[in-house]
Order: structure tokens, then C-alpha cells, then sequence
């Protein structure tokens, strides 16, 4: 028969108590043989965390300027890194020859470190205690780590290990008061922790640690309430609010400013991007003028036709319809520039290649004059129609145009001033080619070419938009862009859009 089990009723506070009597006791008696031990590694330990982490940083930002051999900058850097810590007794770097490329010490290298804490072939970072000959006899330990996986040398690092006796002692000394402390004062006050303190704390903990946005968003955190009821179940008479419960409340109030400004915050930033986009189609709007030229120009080649030849109807109706275009096209560089981050809807139809390349080289004939600039096309005869919009086929050629003789006009003195404008076509795609032997591109520029708002032109010739659109208007039509340029010779710009056979969409004229 089982023996059965005796419970009686001991208090918390009786639990405390006697917990706090075993526990203090056990602690002093114990850790007054060990604390020197235990202690003194957890410092050691903790000194080589520290050095590690030091020599780590050295390691990761030494590497720039041992790789441009600026030892001026790696000085600095050790300088900097020592006086940071009072425990580092020096700093050098070693490189795969022994050779010392900078340090610390106010004198003379001391030879002797050169030859010591070498890691072995397995090892990446090595620690070892050495005893330095100097006035105080110090015992540092030395740590050895690789810079760049060892390529470029190791960081020797030295910390001073005369401070964690000196600590040791004082933890001692602090940890026997604290120990007739706890046995004069840890009884009430672990009673007054556990419930007065404990329970409230925990509470705001557990709120502040399920804090997140969405929860300040939807008003779901919930409020904090303390001592409703003694033990949780009789309803107090009166009750004595203290700090906890202002605490409480405080942190409740803080909840609900949180919310509130929380929801003015998002307010603020929806207006913020608002603002900023405004002030950036303001500031791109300081290029708009180089935009509409380019079809103004085209206008006054037209009206400088007719003047020429006022009785020809017939050319007159063609230079007319052409200015009308132009007009349009004016129109849409100020649509594209106000609608630039919104998607564009396009009405795609069959479009003859060709004939926009003609239209838009009537209208940039004027500057291509003006620059002396010869213009070759090489139209492969067969059927070069492609999917698309007319207008925004004739902006992708515009712009790319207009881009061949900017870049023409910025390489001074060019013995040969031409644009190359070669189309292609097979069954799947019509490639569109507009070559110039203008300024070129650096490759290290090319990838960010198409990026909105980057450019290569002086400040006044262009805004960074031209590439980005036409990039988008390219992607719009199914197709892609490539470009291929040599700084001095020239950059070509290859399109490749999907062909169509004239039947399969209403030809737009």
C-alpha cells in the first residue's frame, strides 16, 4: 500500500524566505572557492570576446586601404582602434613575410612578437597568453587574425590581462557585502518583487513584446489592468494606487499615442511622396523645353517648305498633316513627362516601320542641317510592320535620334558626323538600329543608362528620362533594347520588336 502524501500550506513569502536562506548561503560558501576560478574565465572569456570582435573590425576595414597601399590610412585606423580600449597594449599588422606594415608601439618593434602566436596550417585565428618583458611584467593575450582569408597579412592584437585580477578582487569584495545584504534584506523584498512588482512587469512585458504595426494599425493591443481583485478572485474595497499602477496607466496612455501616431504617421508619408513627386516633375520640368524643340523644329522645317512652295497643294497637305503630328507628339512628351510612373495604355496596331522613321526624320532634319551631320538608312525591303503604337514608335525614334546627334554635338572637332539608321526584319521580330559615331558610352555607365532620371549629357541637354521611357515603351511593345558603345567611336542601339504581317491589325497611318 502506497504511502500517501502529506501537503501542508506554506506561503510564498515562507518560500522566498527559505529559498533566499539556502540560495545565499550556498552562493557564499560555494563561490568563495570558486568565484576566483569561475569568475576569472568568464572575464578571460569575455576579454577575448572583446579582442575578437576589435581585430575583426581592424581586419574588415584595413582591407580598402592595404589593397590601394595606403599605410597612412591603415595607421590611422590602428591608432584609432587602440585609443578606442585602454586594455589594447598594441596593434600591428604582419603581412605572409613576417614584415610588420604597421603598429602601435611608441618605440621600436619589438622583434620578438614577429615569431610567436603563428597559427597553424588548420587555423585561421590563434590566441595565446604571453608574458611581456616591460617595466609592469604584463601578461597580454595575443591574438592573431587573417586579413582577407590571410591574403594580405594578419591582425596581431594585444589585451591586457592586469585588469581582470584587479576585477576579480573587487567582485569579491562587492559580492560578500551583497551577500549580507541579501541575508538582512532578501526575505521582504523577494515578497515585494514577486507580488507587487513581478506580476505588473510581466504584464506590460508580454504587451510590449507582442508590439508590432499592424496591431498599432487595427487598435487591438490590449489595455494592461492590475489588482482588480485580490488573488484574482474578492474584489477590493479600497485600493491605494502607487508607482506600478501609474506606471501602468502611463504605459496604457503611451499605448494609445502609439495608435495615434502611428496612423498620423502613415498620413504624413503618403502626403510626403505626394509632395516629393510633385517636386519631382517640377524639377524635370526644367528640361521640358529641350523636348518640345525638337518637334518645333520640325514645325518650322515644314512652315519653311510651304513658305517655299506655297502652290503645292499636294506638299503642302503632307507638311500640314506632318505639323499636326508634331503638335501631337508635343502633347504627348508633356502627357509621358506628368504620367511617367503610371502605366501608359497603348492602342496597338499595325505599324509600317518605315514610314516612321520617315516622319520622325522630317522633323529632325533642321538640326541634322544645322550639324552638318550625314544620315544614312539602310531599310531591308520586305514587310516591316510590327505591333505597336505609331506615336509611341515615332518617340522611341525620336529620342534615340535626338540622343545620336546630342552625343555627335558633345565630341568636338569629329571628322565624321554620322547617324546609321538599319532596319531588319524576319519572322518574328523587325531590328531597328540607330548607330552614331558620337561621344560613346563607358561600359561602366551602360547598365544605368536606362535608370529614370540618370544621365550622361551636360545639364542642359537632357533630363534622364529619354532612355527610361523608351526602355518602358520597348517592354510595352513585347519587344527588347540592347546597346553596344565605345567610349571615342561611337554607340549603336538595337531594338527588336515583334513583326506582324500587315492583315493581322488595322494599319494605323
Amino acid at each position: 500500500m502506497s504511502r500517501k502524501i502529506k501537503y501542508f500550506y506554506l506561503p510564498l513569502f515562507w518560500k522566498f524566505t527559505l529559498a533566499i536562506l539556502f540560495i545565499v548561503m550556498l552562493f557564499g560558501s560555494i563561490n568563495a572557492y570558486l568565484i576566483w576560478e569561475d569568475i576569472q574565465k568568464a572575464l578571460e572569456k569575455e576579454s577575448e570576446k572583446r579582442a575578437m570582435f576589435i581585430g575583426k573590425s581592424i581586419a574588415e576595414q584595413v582591407v580598402t586601404p592595404l589593397l590601394f597601399e595606403d599605410y597612412v590610412g591603415v595607421q590611422k585606423i590602428l591608432d584609432e582602434s587602440k585609443s578606442l580600449d585602454n586594455t589594447v597594449d598594441y596593434v600591428f599588422i604582419i603581412d605572409e613575410d613576417k614584415r610588420v606594415i604597421a603598429h602601435t608601439f611608441n618605440t621600436r618593434f619589438p622583434d620578438v612578437l614577429r615569431n610567436i602566436n603563428i597559427p597553424g596550417s588548420n587555423e585561421r585565428i590563434n590566441t595565446i597568453l604571453i608574458q611581456l618583458t616591460n617595466e609592469d611584467n604584463n601578461i597580454v593575450r595575443d591574438i592573431s587574425l587573417p586579413v582577407m582569408e590571410g591574403k594580405l597579412g594578419s591582425v596581431r592584437l594585444g589585451i591586457s590581462e592586469a585588469g581582470i585580477t584587479s576585477d576579480v578582487m573587487n567582485t569579491v569584495s562587492h559580492f560578500w557585502m551583497m551577500v549580507g545584504f541579501f541575508l538582512f534584506f532578501g526575505v521582504l523584498g523577494a515578497l515585494m518583487f514577486a507580488f507587487f512588482i513581478t506580476k505588473p512587469i510581466n504584464a506590460i512585458r508580454g504587451v510590449a513584446d507582442n508590439l508590432d504595426f499592424i496591431a498599432l494599425k487595427e487598435r487591438t493591443i490590449p489595455k494592461i489592468v492590475i489588482r482588480e481583485k485580490l488573488l484574482g478572485k474578492i474584489k477590493y474595497l479600497f485600493r491605494a494606487n502607487d508607482e506600478i499602477d501609474l506606471l501602468t496607466d502611463k504605459f496604457n496612455e503611451m499605448i494609445d499615442r502609439l495608435e495615434d501616431a502611428y496612423i498620423n504617421l502613415q498620413l504624413a508619408q503618403q502626403k510626403l511622396l505626394q509632395s516629393e513627386k510633385l517636386a519631382t516633375i517640377g524639377t524635370l520640368s526644367s528640361g521640358l523645353a529641350h523636348e518640345i524643340n525638337n518637334p518645333i523644329t520640325g514645325i518650322k522645317n515644314c512652315l519653311r517648305r510651304i513658305q517655299q512652295s506655297p502652290d503645292n497643294i499636294e506638299q503642302n497637305r503632307k507638311y500640314i498633316g506632318m505639323m499636326n503630328r508634331a503638335v501631337d507628339r508635343v502633347e504627348m512628351v508633356i502627357k509621358n513627362l506628368l504620367s511617367f510612373s503610371r502605366k501608359e495604355e497603348i492602342q496597338f496596331n499595325a505599324v509600317n516601320v518605315e514610314e516612321a522613321i520617315e516622319r520622325v526624320l522630317l522633323l529632325v532634319a533642321h538640326r541634322l542641317e544645322n550639324n552638318q551631320i550625314s544620315l544614312t538608312k539602310e531599310i531591308k525591303p520586305g514587310v516591316n510592320y510590327i505591333r505597336g503604337s505609331l506615336i509611341h514608335i515615332e518617340q522611341i525614334l525620336m529620342n534615340l535620334i535626338i540622343n545620336a546627334i546630342d552625343a555627335i554635338e558633345e565630341k568636338e572637332n569629329s571628322p565624321v558626323k554620322a547617324i546609321t539608321i538599319t532596319t531588319k526584319n524576319d519572322e518574328n521580330y523587325v531590328q531597328l538600329t540607330v548607330e552614331d559615331t558620337g561621344v560613346g558610352i563607358p561600359a561602366d555607365k551602360i547598365p544605368k543608362i536606362f535608370d529614370p532620371f540618370y544621365t550622361t549629357k551636360l545639364a542642359d541637354k537632357g533630363t534622364g528620362l529619354g532612355l527610361a521611357v523608351i526602355s518602358n515603351l520597348v517592354e510595352s511593345h513585347g519587344g527588347k533594347i540592347e546597346v553596344e558603345s565605345k567610349p571615342g567611336i561611337g554607340t549603336k542601339f538595337i531594338i527588336l520588336l515583334p513583326s506582324i504581317h500587315r492583315g493581322d491589325f488595322v494599319y494605323e497611318n
